[in-house]
């Protein structure tokens, strides 16, 4: 059947499909308006990609720049490890054994830097390495030792050495570590029982007093820090809580140390009735800076007389200090020059505030200052009294606040 289309009554023509002059006139005018818009929008992605490519290629770039946490320690623009002429360090993970590193160090339950040191300390990353006793390959491992945890592979095989190193670590962790208060004691039990056996460990209750495990211990650790942590932090951190992430003023800047911290031979011609001096409870630091300074903001809490001071003998003059906030470590300063003291008792002041002026007087034997720092918890720093708490080795806290010590 036909169908027809009914128009109204006043359409009784169709409308034509034909467009009038006024329809193309307004339909040109649309495409010249719409042919503006899509140029202005055109030239609008091109800027945006202009600003927005940059951005993103720096971006990608940083992404692939991240810094190494395990690049030599970095303190004031320059690696305090071992560098070559070029200033480059000398010391870094081989790239093909970095993996096998950071699995070693994950099995043992240690800081890579740990791992990396020993292996530094023993071979020097060398997988063909032999020793005047007969240990072999890149961790050194005796043959009897290698028999038990080499796997049956070679022993010359980096990657076998690396694995076992890691295994035989968190072995001898196992035996010393209830013997640890902390996370860092426990990484220097360990590398006692590297060196010295677990059972000398557990026969002292600690680090044997052996000359060569006690280097052994006090290198690996130091190396940890210096050659394998670009934060500067100490391995295991320390027992009284975490520093602020904040550098510190030298105690003496462009000074030289002229005595560490722990055992020493004694300074002066005798140390009868003196035992106290054959353990040296902080450093010493000499040189040609007329002043010794605050490191931190600090509370003087105590500063001696003079030499009617009880302890002028032992200490020189002397000031006591604490931390203005956490972890409140107590600082002491001994053996400053006579009437030199720039401070007194109860004044708050800023880190790098001149303290006074390094001597030779009380145990001295030569111009230095001596700096130490104690364990709040139990130390006396408000009136004279020798500190018979604990104290720490001021080195390791100093260069993860960014204060080189040479």
């Amino acid at each position: 059947m036909t169908r027809y289309m009914w128009w109204p009554p006043s359409w009784r023509t169709p409308p034509s499909t034909a467009p009038t002059k006024s329809s193309r006139e307004g339909k040109a005018m649309g495409e010249e308006q719409g042919g503006g818009a899509k140029i202005i929008l055109a030239v609008l992605g091109i800027l945006l990609l202009l600003v927005i490519t940059p951005i993103i290629l720096f971006l990608g770039a940083g992404s692939n720049d991240e810094v190494d946490p395990n690049a030599p320690c970095v303190i004031e623009g320059t690696p305090i490890a071992d560098a070559d002429k070029d200033g480059k360090p000398k010391v870094k993970i081989p790239e093909q054994y970095r993996a096998a590193v950071e699995q070693s160090a994950q099995s043992a339950g240690l800081p890579v830097g740990i791992i990396a040191a020993q292996i530094q300390q023993e071979s020097g990353w060398n997988a063909k390495a032999v020793s005047p006793v007969g240990a072999r390959g890149i961790a050194q491992f005796m043959p009897g030792t290698w028999g038990e945890w080499g796997h049956g592979k070679d022993p010359f095989d980096p990657f076998a050495g690396l694995d076992a190193q890691g295994r035989y670590m968190k072995h001898l962790a196992g035996q010393v570590a209830k013997l640890a208060s902390n996370e860092q004691e426990k990484i220097q039990l360990t590398l006692a029982a590297y060196n010295a056996g677990a059972g000398n460990v557990q026969k002292y209750g600690g680090i044997p007093p052996f000359d060569e495990t006690e280097h052994y211990v006090e290198i690996i650790m130091d190396n940890a820090q210096m050659d394998y942590s670009s934060t500067c932090e100490a391995p295991g951190g320390f027992d009284f809580g975490d520093l602020t992430a904040d550098e510190w003023a030298h105690p003496m800047p462009n000074a030289r140390l002229t005595s560490g911290f722990g055992p020493r031979a004694c300074p002066l011609t005798s140390c009868v009735g003196k035992p106290f001096l054959l353990k040296h409870e902080g450093i010493d630091l000499a040189g040609s800076e007329p002043y010794f300074y605050a490191p931190t903001d600090m509370k003087i809490t105590y500063v001696s007389v003079g030499s009617p001071d009880q302890l002028y003998g032992s200490y020189g003059n002397y000031i006591f200090g604490q931390m203005t906030e956490a972890p409140y470590l107590v600082f002491e300063f001994h053996e400053a020059q006579d009437h030199s003291l720039l401070v007194k008792t109860g004044d708050v002041v800023e880190k790098g505030t001149p303290l006074g002026k390094p001597g030779a007087t009380g145990n001295s034997s030569g111009i230095h200052v001596h700096f130490q720092i104690n364990n709040p918890k139990t130390s006396v720093f408000d009136r004279p009294a020798i500190n018979n708490g604990k104290t720490y080795d001021p080195i390791p806290i100093l260069r993860q606040q960014k204060v080189n010590i040479q």
